[in-house]
Order: structure tokens, then C-alpha cells, then sequence
């Protein structure tokens, strides 16, 4: 007798809508909406290179908030950091800490290395 073990796997492949990009960028609901915006050419600012440290890859989420990736006590402190009265931008998150499982719409906030 013969078995044969497969392994399915998966993608779920998602969409972002870039304000003033015409085509909706598609990628995988396992990296993070840095790396799909970095892979499409998109211009965003990101110093750290991903660690949630500089807080320069800040991205407004227009639509689709609730298809997006809890947020992390590291990306809550870095978007508090300087500000007075220690509430979240409302719709702000950090590209670099943030995964869609779903389309979403999404306007960047800092363009540039």
C-alpha cells in the first residue's frame, strides 16, 4: 500500500487601494502592507526597515479597518510617541506592523526613504 502525504497550501491574496495609485495593488494576507507597497514601488517612508521603531511608515486607513491585523503594544507606543493628550491618531496605523486579511483602502502619509 501506498500514502501519499500533500500539503494544501493556501494564499489568500488581497488587495490595497493606494489614494492616487489607479490600480489596486494585490498581495499576500501574511506580509505586512509595507512590504506589498515597497514590492509594488510604492513610496513610503520606512527607516527602520520594518521594526516598528521610527514610526515613519504611518499609513491612513480610509476603508476596510476591520479586515486588518490587531494592533501590537510596540506600534501603539511608537504612534503615541510625541503626542500630548495620549490618544491614537484616529485611522493611522504603521504599515510595517499592519497585515489585511481583506481589501482595504489606504492613503500614505509619508513618502520617501
Amino acid at each position: 500500500m501506498v500514502v501519499i502525504n500533500t500539503i494544501c497550501r493556501i494564499t489568500v491574496m488581497i488587495r490595497i487601494f493606494v489614494e492616487g495609485y489607479d490600480i489596486p495593488l494585490t498581495g499576500s494576507a501574511a506580509v505586512s502592507i509595507l512590504n506589498i507597497l515597497l514590492r509594488n514601488g510604492v513610496a513610503i517612508s520606512h527607516l527602520c526597515g520594518g521594526k516598528a521603531v521610527c514610526g515613519t511608515c504611518r499609513i491612513r486607513i480610509l476603508e476596510g479597518a476591520e479586515f486588518l491585523s490587531p494592533m501590537k503594544e510596540s506600534e501603539k507606543i511608537r504612534l503615541l510617541h510625541g503626542r500630548k493628550d495620549e490618544t491614537l491618531p484616529e485611522g493611522v496605523r504603521l504599515a510595517c506592523q499592519t497585515y489585511a486579511r481583506g481589501d482595504v483602502r489606504i492613503k500614505v502619509l509619508a513618502t520617501g526613504r
